[in-house]
């Protein structure tokens, strides 16, 4: 655990030694023929705050120390401000005890996130790690506010003294000795004062305080890191430690995120996850993150196998968005192995490509660094490494330097979240039928810049007009170098918006072109159809022909794109296709819905 730097913070004596007890001084020697009283005057003074003054929370004093306020107990009712005073008179001149504030409130919409798994090591290990009271949100599902405050705190009754009274709580429940329960006390005091940014006595929360957002923001992740890390972990003050380390780059995700902290909070957001799981193994608690949602190695060995690999088992499923007919493509075998398929008025269509003949030609995309065209396996070109990063693999494009970035989300085959995935796909494909290999993998890729590629060897080129200039190049130029059998007599031209209206098959086809700058530096000249369906518009191919000299190369140009655009839509997912052999199953339930129909 990471707590050198925290012996200059540890408090004094005075914040640890008793502030309560007793009215009457009991070293006042007594008249030797007077007796001893048998009743003894007490008295608390406090405040109760939870995100402001708590008006009207009843106070006990809890002399049995049952977290409960039982009703022989004394207790109080705290004023508008929060304030209270508790007096009785018992048999005992120093009354053992704690004090607990209850209260009602409406419920909190809290975050409850899925405890994050982990490979622990064992001399970390809790073995007796349960669900517990000691670690109970403040306010419950039923909107009952509950906060405990010990008894050397002089009455103060805040969230802080309720973060003590839990970790003291797990200490007494493993048999910490008093000393070890003093000296952690000493510690957890230092680092709340390191959490919260503060100075002084970190159990000393004023109304005004605690409705800071800075604090209540604080709180917040605090909450959301013990909610992840649990009781699991044997060092009590685990989720202190890791929440003053981490606490600069919460803020910093929450900040990026642009939401409040509750509502980022509320969505589990895997960043989080990332950097505890991470902090958890520099610090040595964990040895090897196996969260249900992070990505382990045995997942990165199936992801390559069944998804990267050219020469492996491809295993990979992609469904378009209903406004492009829900075509779907399934590979389920070698990559020249490919299902095809779409809706259409409820009905499913599709159709097995096999390119096993090698009919597809390679192609050889443009290195900027190296100036010239690159096919993979180039002598000049080595890649580089493949990097996994939390949930994200991240390469190059083949060819160039372009990054490719590839966000994989982790789903149990049999869990309610893909099951709810599955419930939004069209019924018509019947995917929560299948029974899913064990973990299911979604991926969203994002590419930087945009990859310019050309056939290998085999490209079509078209000889430019005699001016050679493509400043100079006319609608009717371009109609002219695709369509010359038709030009003029079956071509429209536009000259002032540079289109071209083409009537081959008694029905008009638009086409429009433009120039722009290709990934060379080059000229290209782009050709689109523009009268499809606005549906179809944002996805139909574009043709693209760079320009060099006295021809235009035909050339493919991937643009850049981002996972949270566009494909973001799409349901892409990856799989271990061997298991239970569900590439052939998945396969054959795709054919027998064909068929069916």
């Amino acid at each position: 655990m990471r707590l050198t730097h925290l012996s200059s913070l540890l408090l004094g004596t005075c914040l640890l030694s008793a502030c309560g007890g007793s009215n009457n001084d009991s070293d006042t020697p007594t008249d030797g023929g007077t007796p001893p009283p048998t009743s003894f005057d007490h008295s608390v003074v406090g405040t109760v705050v939870y995100q402001g003054a708590v008006a009207g929370a009843e106070v006990c004093v809890d002399l049995n120390q049952n977290a409960s306020c039982d009703s022989d107990e004394p207790s109080a009712i705290a004023d508008a401000e929060g304030k209270y005073q508790i007096d009785w008179s018992s048999d005992i001149e120093m009354p053992v005890y704690e004090l607990v504030a209850n209260w009602q409130q409406a419920a909190e919409a809290s975050s409850k996130p899925a405890l994050l798994k982990a490979a622990f090591r064992a001399d970390a290990l809790n073995v007796n790690a349960s669900k517990s009271d000691s670690n109970q949100g403040v306010i419950s599902m039923e909107g009952v506010g509950k906060l405990v405050a010990l008894q050397e705190h002089g009455g103060e009754i805040n969230p802080m003294t309720h973060l003590e009274y839990q970790r003291v709580a797990r200490m007494r429940a493993a048999g910490t000795t008093s000393l070890d329960i003093v000296t952690q006390r000493g510690l957890l005091a230092a680092l709340l004062l390191t959490i919260y940014d503060r100075d002084g006595n970190p159990y000393k929360l004023s109304a005004e305080q605690s409705l800071a957002p800075e604090f209540i923001d604080t709180y917040r992740l605090h909450r959301h890191l013990e909610a992840l890390i649990g009781e699991q972990l044997s060092d009590v003050l685990t989720v202190d430690d890791i929440m003053s380390i981490t606490r600069d780059q919460l803020k910093t995700l929450v900040e990026e995120s642009g939401m409040s902290t509750e509502d980022y909070l509320a969505s589990d957001p895997m960043a989080v996850r990332f950097l505890v799981n991470n902090a958890l193994i520099a610090e040595e608690y964990i040895e090897t993150p196996i969260d249900a949602k992070i990505m382990s190695d045995a997942d990165w060995q199936v992801i390559n196998n069944h998804f990267l690999e050219d020469d492996q088992l491809h295993s990979n499923f992609t469904l378009a968005p209903a406004t492009l007919r829900s075509l779907f493509t399934l590979t389920y075998g070698t990559p020249d192995l490919t299902f095809v398929g779409s809706i259409v008025e409820g009905k499913v269509n599709g159709r097995v490509f096999d390119d096993r003949d090698g009919t597809d030609t390679p192609e050889e995309c443009w290195n900027k660094e190296l100036k010239h065209w690159v096919i993979e396996g180039d002598k000049d070109y080595q890649p580089p490494e493949i990097k996994y990063e939390n949930n994200t693999l991240q390469t190059v494009y083949s060819g160039t330097s372009v990054p490719i970035t590839i966000e994989f989300t982790k789903y149990s085959g049999t869990g309610e979240e893909w099951q709810a995935i599955l419930s939004t796909t069209p019924p018509a494909l019947k995917l929560a039928e299948l029974n899913w290999p064990s973990q299911v993998y979604r991926y969203r890729g994002k590419q930087a810049d945009d990859v310019m590629c050309r056939v290998r060897g085999e490209f079509a080129t078209w000889p430019m007009p005699s001016h050679q200039d493509p400043e100079l190049l006319t609608t009717a130029d371009v109609a002219r170098l695709f369509w010359p059998a038709f030009y003029p007599d079956d071509v429209v031209v536009d000259e002032e918006n540079k289109t071209i209206k083409l009537n081959i098959t008694g029905e008009i086809t638009t086409y429009q072109w433009s120039l722009s700058t290709s990934p060379s530096d080059e000229p290209v000249l782009r050709l689109k159809q523009i009268d499809l369906p606005a549906a179809y518009a944002e996805f139909v191919s574009v043709d693209n022909y760079l320009i060099q000299g006295d021809k235009l190369i035909e050339v493919s140009i991937y643009e850049a794109t981002d996972y949270s655009g566009k494909l973001g839509d799409y349901l892409s997912i990856s799989f271990d296709g061997n298991e239970d052999n569900f590439n052939q199953r998945f396969y054959k339930h795709l054919e027998a819905i064909v068929k069916g129909q």
